[in-house]
């Protein structure tokens, strides 16, 4: 029998009578990924309809009832401009400006770093991948320490100490929130952007400079045009993950009623109005489809530019000339912009009584070791209180189960999507494990919420349980793991282990000694971001953590909930120096590097 393509192997059973291993395995992926992602969107969606128990006696009809109430309430109503049509302008409105700034600034790092011969591109590189490790809201923490003003409790800015009072539009709203998440997220853009130059031949480039072209026409008219895929890219996961982003709107938008969906989303939530959150929950799963079927229509045409012959290849760096040391400074300014200020504004402010005032009486280690913190009574410092070093092992522990799942599982699912295709099995595999990238992180959680609150056959009630953080962490960031799984295992022929089955070795064997090992940096690379995001999710986790089972990040905004900003920047800097830690141990053992590329 010849086996000669990646099919084959899905076809073999035992004597031709019963379903190989593989199609085994697809099934029974099928039936956990249509119960773990299929299941708690479609809840949603039947939630949005059905009278709940809490409106029995305001609505009159029995609990379960198809109802349009709550669809009405959030979209027709007198209270929907609030709860969700001026949230849904400002989400759409600050994702935009978002996106475009993200790009921006992530388009001009790529260039320079990639194409040019600007100094110190190694440092810059490996700073320019910094932002994307740290909690989306720990620029929010930095934009609050710096200029905050009276409208909330707490202690003053840096800004009002040195006589100089902020107005509300500098601190807080639309203009902060834009300008701390485009810092976060222009990493991403950065990699994708990175990895397409370095596959651009630099001889397009010179062709068109010989035939007098300026850099900057030539940048306009032959590197934008070739760079189309990776902005597409860039601007549907720029988009997708701001819409669903959760905590800089929380603690930037709050003081002056700047709400989002995802804002309003928990509101409804803390409010004790589920078939809302719902109805606000689907608009943002619809945001996400939007995007994903506009990104698969313009990829159509997007496969026109082709970058890569089969003629020799050349990389080779543009010579700035004048404009060298320029460059050079202002990329550290921006870096510097980005990284090191907020890092330093965090880190002071954890050892200071009164934020910006620079007395020696003033800085102080009480807020990480005191037994009472001068700030309030009953608090302690963060390395005396014992429910802090609890909550760094549920974050620890949350996050790396999470990502051995999603390493795991998104090795299966890749593994069983390549080797069934074309099966109508292994699409389904493929898109229901893309599934969870369209559901924002908030509103997956609030979909996990419906799902495992109560119990459902012989699966327990999970809400309040460590269980329910790990699996809803190894789920949602499946979609980065599997595809990562899908494209690796795509180029790996199944040849050896077909040699391992005519030698009789059986498919767990051959799958422990052939697959992983061949597979070990796709997989160890699907973890590591599985880990850092877990390490530094709000989002997916701010309605599933319960007091008891807080996570870092919940704990660090509660923090800032009851004017502890000091204790809250402390958490994000442990939550920063624990991920960067952990990460760099990873890197080291699955050889992968983010300044190079995601994977």
């Amino acid at each position: 029998m010849s086996i000669s393509d990646n099919r084959s192997l899905s076809m073999v059973g035992i004597k031709g009578r019963r379903p190989g291993p593989n199609r085994i395995l697809g099934v029974i992926l099928a039936i956990l990924l249509t119960y773990l992602i299929l299941a708690p969107v479609l809840l949603l969606l039947a939630d949005a309809v059905l009278i709940h128990a809490r409106d029995v006696s305001g609505l009159g009809r029995p609990a379960g009832s198809f109802t349009l109430f709550y669809l009405h309430r959030a979209l027709r109503s007198r209270v929907s401009p609030i709860i969700f049509w001026r949230p849904l302008v400002n989400t759409i409105f600050a994702a935009s400006v978002i996106t475009v700034l993200s790009l921006s600034i992530g388009y001009f790092l790529a260039w320079v770093i990639t194409r040019t011969d600007i100094k110190l591109k190694k440092l810059y590189a490996n700073l320019a991948v910094i932002p994307f490790m740290l909690p989306s809201w720990s620029f929010a923490a930095a934009w609050l320490t710096l200029f905050k003003n009276r409208r909330i409790a707490g202690p003053p800015g840096f800004m009002e100490i040195f006589g100089a009072t902020p107005p509300d539009f500098i601190s807080y709203g639309l203009i902060p929130i834009t300008l701390c998440l485009s810092l976060h997220y222009f990493p991403l853009a950065y990699i994708m952007f990175g990895n397409a130059f370095q596959r651009i031949d630099s001889q397009l480039e010179e062709s068109a400079q010989l035939l007098g072209a300026s850099r900057r026409k030539t940048a306009w008219l032959i590197l934008l045009p070739i760079m189309k895929p990776a902005i597409m890219s860039a601007v549907l996961l720029t988009f997708a993950r701001t819409v669903g982003t959760f905590g800089t709107p929380y603690t930037l938008g709050r003081p002056v009623n700047f709400d989002t969906l995802s804002t309003t989303l928990y509101s409804s939530f803390r409010g004790g109005s589920p078939g809302v959150m719902s109805v606000i929950a689907i608009a943002m799963v619809l945001i996400g489809a939007t995007l994903v079927a506009t990104d698969v229509v313009m990829f159509k045409e997007a496969k026109r530019f082709i970058t890569m012959s089969g003629k020799g290849q050349m990389s080779r760096p543009a010579n700035l000339g004048i404009s060298r040391i320029p460059l050079t400074v202002v990329t550290g300014a921006l870096l510097f912009i980005a990284v090191v200020i907020p890092l330093v504004v965090l880190m002071l402010s954890t050892v200071m009584v009164t934020p910006g005032w620079f007395k020696a009486d003033n800085f102080t280690s009480q807020f990480w070791f005191a037994k009472i913190t001068p700030i309030r009574e009953g608090v302690a410092g963060l390395f005396r209180d014992p429910v802090v070093l609890r909550v760094i092992g549920n974050s620890v522990l949350s996050a790396g189960l999470g990502a051995v799942i999603c390493g795991v599982l998104g090795t299966l699912v890749g593994y069983a999507t390549i080797r069934l295709h074309p099966a109508l099995l292994s699409k389904y595999l493929r898109y229901v494990s893309f599934l969870p990238y369209l559901v924002p992180g908030i509103g997956f959680s609030a979909a996990y919420l419906l799902l495992f609150a109560v119990p459902r056959g012989p699966i327990p009630a999970l809400y309040g349980t460590l269980a329910l953080l790990v699996l809803a962490m190894g789920i949602m960031y499946l979609p980065y793991s599997a595809r990562s799984s899908i494209a690796s295992i795509s180029q790996m022929g199944s040849e050896p282990e077909e040699a391992a089955m005519i030698l009789g070795a059986r498919w767990f064997t051959r799958f422990r000694l052939i697959v992983m090992p061949i597979q070990r940096r796709a997989i160890f690379a699907g973890m590591l971001l599985a880990f850092i995001q877990g390490m530094n999710e709000l989002s997916l986790v701010i309605m599933l953590a319960v007091p008891g089972m807080e996570v870092l990040t919940t704990l660090s905004i509660r923090y800032t909930d009851n004017a502890l900003l000091q204790m809250s920047n402390g958490v994000i800097l442990i939550i920063v120096v624990v991920t960067f830690i952990l990460t760099f141990i990873a890197q080291r053992l699955s050889g992968s590097n983010f300044a190079q590329g995601l994977g």
